[in-house]
């Protein structure tokens, strides 16, 4: 990961992972909540020169399109599994790959996969690498 854009889906990914273990946050304006994840990580020489409008559009995007993704997760995901009881760093990796493959179209599908692989690959192993590399893979576009 060493471009911005890169760094700003990673800050998307942890902001919403943020606000689905601390309901309090949602209130939080997202600029305060990005400039608090950029303070308190290493990202700080990456993002200083950046004005994170790329990230907040993807947020913003996923917020706004909550409802229609969860849907889209729940049909991609096997039928065994329910939402309500998988990962909520997991399930903030899948909104925000679903909003950027099925809602932006700013970039493909394949390099959206594979940047969301990258971030996946930062927190998980390899069952839950390939597991989110099959369900983005098979959305249609």
């Amino acid at each position: 990961m060493s471009n911005i854009k890169s760094f700003q889906r990673l800050l998307v990914v942890q902001a919403l992972y943020e606000l689905s273990i601390n309901e309090n946050r949602s209130q939080t304006p997202i600029k305060e909540i990005f400039a608090n994840i950029v303070k308190e990580s290493n990202y700080s020489k990456k993002m200083n020169s950046s004005n994170l409008n790329f990230a907040e559009d993807i947020y913003e995007g996923v917020m706004k399109n909550l409802d229609d993704i969860n849907n889209i997760l729940k049909l991609s995901i096997n039928k065994k599994l329910k939402i309500d009881t998988m990962d909520k760093l997991l399930i903030s990796i899948f909104r925000s790959a679903i909003y950027e493959i099925l809602f932006s179209n700013n970039v493909t599908k394949k390099i959206v996969i594979s940047e969301y692989l990258l971030i996946a690959n930062r927190f998980f192993g390899n069952n839950e690498t390939a597991f989110i590399n099959g369900v983005l893979d098979n959305l249609q576009n």
